[in-house]
């Protein structure tokens, strides 16, 4: 939507590339949240939750971590042992979306929940801004 709008309006993108719209919409839908999670330790890993996707596009990504995935082109990612995930402000809903998934599907256990007010500067001003964090171990 808007990334899109953005690049066509600083000339990047043609205006009648429907092709380059449609395959643009189907690589974010086949993303993972590689870019948004990372490995702290060997087998635990950290997943920032934000608003810019779906809540099922992070319980889907939760559930892959624990169950371990596949690629097309074969390479093969292990289930990994801790998953922690964190959301700030209006992206707590999809953090605790994703981890009480896995809990009902029994895949994981809900070892630890965190929430806390850091401040957050911006344009100048600091205001408070709610936080999770919840820690899944694989079962």
């Amino acid at each position: 939507g808007l990334k899109l709008f953005a690049l066509r309006q600083a000339g990047v993108v043609p205006r009648e590339s429907a092709h380059f719209t449609r395959r643009v919409r189907e690589s974010y839908r086949n993303m993972t949240a590689e870019e948004e999670t990372k490995e702290t330790k060997p087998g635990v890993v950290d997943m920032k939750v934000t608003t810019k996707k779906p809540p099922t596009f992070y319980v889907r990504s939760a559930k892959s971590f624990f169950t371990g995935v596949e690629s097309e082109s074969g390479e093969k990612k292990e289930p990994v042992n801790e998953l922690n995930i964190s959301g700030l402000g209006e992206a707590i809903n999809a953090a605790v979306a994703a981890a009480t998934a896995l809990e009902s599907e029994g895949l994981g256990k809900i070892t630890k929940v965190e929430t806390s007010y850091p401040g957050m500067t911006t344009n100048g001003a600091e205001r408070g801004c709610p936080r999770i964090t919840i820690n899944l171990v694989r079962k």
